[in-house]
């Protein structure tokens, strides 16, 4: 996630104040229609993808995480807004979604697939030269927040449903 002056018509819907301020507190519940889960997704078809661990304990490695190599644009608002998401119930002490990131792990001999064809030129390469691999494993692996927000949007969506 990056954050823009803009951001996707999905977030857009799911992030605006009337939204937000109904889903504060874990199990709370808010019926949104219309939404297309392909609007949250940057454009392109571009890539990588690697075995990894779930972001919660145990922290099972059973994950297989996917990385868009463009970023989901979000705003300094709806930024704040997920900063006010709690993980309790409101009769709980408050504990922020944002306050819960795992440390990066170790590779661990992990293998990292990508669809990037980086020896073509493209568009994508801003002198338009072949680009080397440059992805490295450690630099990407998700937070507990972006789970979370998944999850959240997941649950959204099955009400629908």
């Amino acid at each position: 996630m990056k954050i823009a002056e803009t951001s996707n018509s999905f977030l857009n819907r799911m992030l605006n104040r009337d939204t937000i301020t109904r889903i504060t507190y874990k199990n709370d519940a808010y019926l949104l229609t219309g939404l297309n889960i392909e609007e949250i997704y940057p454009e392109t078809n571009s890539f990588i993808t690697y075995d990894g661990s779930m972001t919660i304990p145990p922290c099972f490695e059973t994950a297989t995480w996917i990385l868009m190599n463009k970023p989901v644009y979000l705003t300094r608002m709806q930024m704040h807004s997920l900063r006010l998401l709690s993980q309790n119930q409101p009769s709980q002490i408050f504990l922020s979604m944002s306050d819960n990131v795992r440390p990066v792990q170790p590779l661990n001999n992990r293998c990292i697939r990508t669809n990037i064809n980086f020896s073509m030129q493209g568009k994508d390469c801003p002198n338009n030269r072949a680009q080397k691999l440059q992805y490295r494993g450690t630099n990407y692996i998700f937070t507990d927040f972006f789970y979370y927000l998944l999850k959240r949007i997941f649950a959204l969506l099955r009400q629908v449903g």
